[in-house]
Formats: C-alpha cells, sequence, structure tokens
C-alpha cells in the first residue's frame, strides 16, 4: 500500500520507481496541496433545495446545515446536488448523512472538533457578518481575514451557493487553476499574504489558531501578545507573537555533563 503515491512528484523524491503520475511533455508542471474539505454550510444550500421530504434546515442562530434523520427517507437528491459532494448516503441505515459542524459543541461556545484537533493549528471557527459598513467588524477574527486583510476566499463561488469554509489560496500551486478553485481574487489573496511579515496584526491572528478550544468572537494584538475574547469580551487566550528562544550550550559545567538532543 502507498498512501502518499505521487505526492513526491512535485518535489523529485521519486525513488526507484519513478513518477506516480506522468504527464505528456505539454509544459504542464504537476503540482500538489492538501485541501481539508468539509461540509461548507452554504448560504444557499444545494442540499437543502434539492430535498423532496424538506429534511434539510440551517439553523438561524449559527447557519449549521443539518439533516433531520427522521424525515430522510433516502431518496439521495442531496448527495446529486451537492457540488462539494459532502452529503452522503449511508447503504446500512439508509439515509443521508453529512458534517453537523459540530453543533452541540458550538452551543457551549466550543469551535469543531476538526479545528480543536489541527496539529498544524491551520484552523479556526468564528461567524462572520456582511462586509457593509456598520456590519463588518475588523476585530472579528473571519471578518478581519475576509474582509478587511482579503487573504481568505471561498472555494467554487461561481457556483453560486456562498460557502461559508474560507481558504488561504496555497502560494506555490499553478495560478489558472487555483483561480478556477479560488475566483478572480487569487492573486491579491496571494500577495496580500506574502506581505504578512510586515503585518503584526494579522500575524497576531494566525498564532491564536489553535490557541484555545473556544469560539474565538474578537482579538486584539499589542505590545507583541495577541488576546482572544468571546462572545462577552471576557479573554480567553494570550499568546506572545514571537515565542522566546532560550540557547542552552552543549556543555553544562554546573554539573560536568554534556546535553545530548533525544527523540
Amino acid at each position: 500500500m502507498y498512501p502518499n503515491a505521487g505526492e513526491d512528484d512535485c518535489v523529485g523524491n521519486v525513488g526507484e520507481h519513478g513518477l506516480h503520475i506522468t504527464l505528456k511533455d505539454d509544459g504542464h508542471n504537476n503540482w500538489f496541496f492538501y485541501l481539508p474539505r468539509t461540509c461548507a454550510h452554504c448560504t444557499y444550500p444545494a442540499c437543502l433545495a434539492s430535498c423532496p421530504r424538506k429534511a434539510i434546515y440551517k439553523r438561524p442562530e449559527d447557519g449549521i446545515v443539518l439533516i433531520d434523520q427522521s424525515r430522510c427517507k433516502g431518496y439521495g437528491e442531496c448527495v446529486r446536488a451537492c457540488p462539494y459532494k459532502k452529503s452522503m448516503y449511508n447503504p446500512h441505515t439508509r439515509i443521508s448523512e453529512k458534517c453537523v459542524g459540530c453543533y452541540p459543541a458550538v452551543e457551549e461556545g466550543k469551535q469543531p472538533m476538526c479545528v480543536q484537533n489541527c496539529i498544524g493549528r491551520i484552523r479556526i471557527m468564528g461567524f462572520i457578518n456582511p462586509p457593509w459598513p456598520g456590519k463588518m467588524r475588523k476585530n472579528n477574527p473571519i471578518d478581519y481575514l475576509v474582509h478587511e486583510k482579503k487573504i481568505a476566499l471561498p472555494y467554487y463561488p461561481q457556483l453560486g451557493l456562498e460557502p461559508n469554509i474560507y481558504y488561504i489560496p496555497p502560494i506555490h500551486a499553478n495560478r489558472d487553476y487555483l483561480t478556477q478553485m479560488f475566483g478572480p481574487r487569487v492573486d491579491e489573496a496571494i500577495e496580500n499574504y506574502k506581505n504578512l511579515k510586515n503585518d503584526v496584526v494579522t500575524q497576531g491572528l494566525l498564532v491564536l489558531m489553535g490557541a484555545t478550544d473556544r469560539i474565538i468572537h474578537s482579538f486584539d494584538v499589542k505590545n507583541g501578545i495577541a488576546y482572544a475574547y468571546d462572545d462577552k469580551g471576557m479573554e480567553i487566550v494570550n499568546v506572545p507573537i514571537k515565542e522566546p528562544l532560550a540557547e542552552r550550550i552543549a556543555y553544562d559545567s554546573s554539573i560536568g555533563s554534556i546535553r545530548v538532543n533525544t527523540p
């Protein structure tokens, strides 16, 4: 079994067996990047519109899209309608199922499990506002990334469903491919991301990702520290933008021994 077959092609680590993916000599270079995909809990869900049983609904309090499994009869219209293929038919229960947005956790003010358990700390869950004056809040993490800095984009926006998952596009993949996936603002988003080395506020927000299991409703960055707050304005966590470095010399004269790094 080779679960990661093809991943090393793009960097040249192909080993003795050669390329896993072979392309014609037409100037088309291959590339690779991860794209974690869950239900986008769209503003205008195709699954909801297609269900003849009216078993799918969108919660007004948080926008999470759910299937009422007591009404679902497994017709599979939602499976056919969802262009992101996030509604699935379960042959054992004979009804459709999908991501539930970890709504029990969200009701307790906690982020979904996919956010809490991400070891790369690259996910954050929150609530987005319209980009209109008076609605968008710059201290709201999602508003800031999407509306203010314009570095996070929805995927396949041309489908018109207004998906509510936003991605910071990979900077090394083919731009034409990224444009058809994330829309015409890809170049702007990538350039804005490349300039973050001079933006301590956005750096502060990014280090808050994965720093807490609570939903961050607002944030602030001051004196090199990023602060996260809940819906009541109470501080949840604070994280330094730059972690302090401690250099330990190899030989410790106080105990007369040499330190050795071990796994």
